[in-house]
Parts: structure tokens; sequence; C-alpha cells
């Protein structure tokens, strides 16, 4: 199955790590200096209670219309959700899940309409640092549509 995190703030990092250390096949979306750090240096993860760990994500900085993937979780903040509507509308990826709160479930569901989209809720926080993410995580999300949801 093949997973792209778009976004690779706290969320998305921490998003990305787990499922990487699971053995998915997961590639993370960054942008501008930040994706240029995961590049070089990988994704560098201290969590708040001394563990600190560093992996080797594949990384992209654009979605191309043709990379296809079983799931893209998007996770960028609330006020950047607008800007990737019609990057993902332009791509083949089906299933889409928006991770975060306080999301315009009913605008997005309708700018998608050709995509099954779901929503998330990620249980970790923290903030970004120059070269490396701190945070905490419980390495729970919660998922479901707008009638129903699941904890995984």
């Amino acid at each position: 199955m093949r997973i792209l995190v778009y976004g690779a703030g706290v969320l998305g990092g921490n998003l990305a790590n787990s499922l990487y250390r699971q053995g998915k096949e997961v590639t993370l979306l960054a942008r501008g200096k930040w994706y240029e750090e995961i590049k070089r240096n990988g994704l560098s993860i201290h969590h708040y209670f001394g563990r600190k760990i560093n992996v080797k994500i594949p990384v992209i900085n654009e979605l191309k219309s043709d990379d296809i993937y079983d799931v893209i979780f998007v996770v960028v903040r609330y006020t950047q959700v607008d800007s990737v509507v019609e990057d993902l509308n332009n791509n083949g990826s089906k299933n889409i899940v928006f991770v975060g709160n306080n999301l315009k479930t009913d605008e997005l569901t309708k700018a998608l309409s050709e995509k099954s989209v779901l929503f998330a809720f990620a249980m970790s926080a923290g903030h970004r640092e120059k070269s490396y993410i701190r945070s905490v995580t419980l390495n729970k999300i919660t998922v479901g549509n707008l009638k129903a949801s699941c904890m995984i």
C-alpha cells in the first residue's frame, strides 16, 4: 500500500514516522527548507520524554498528477487546507484523509466530490525546530467520515 503524508510538520512527521516504522510504504511531502533538511538528513524527531529518532523517509516537494497513492493523509495547517485542494483534485489518488481539527468538512467533501474523503484527528502535539520536530505522541488517530468514526 502506497501512502503519502502531505505535510511534514509535527502531526505529519509523527504520522509518517509511525507508518514508516510499521513497515508501510510511506512518502512525506515537505516544502522549502524543511524539504531540503529531511532530504539531506532524514526526519528527526525528539520526543519530550527523551527518545530521539532519525529515519530516512522518502520525501517529495510536490504532488504530481500521475503519482498515485492508495491513500493521502493531508496534514497541513488549517489556513493551508484550501491551497492543497487543487493538487488533490488534479492527482489520480482516490482516498483522501484530512488530519486536524476545525476542518471545513462539508466544503472539502464537495470540493473533492470525485474522491473518497475522510477526516481524522491525531493524538500528538509539539513544535518544529530548525532541524527536528520536538513532540509527544500517543500513536493513535481517530478516522471517520461525516457519519461515523473509528479509532486505530
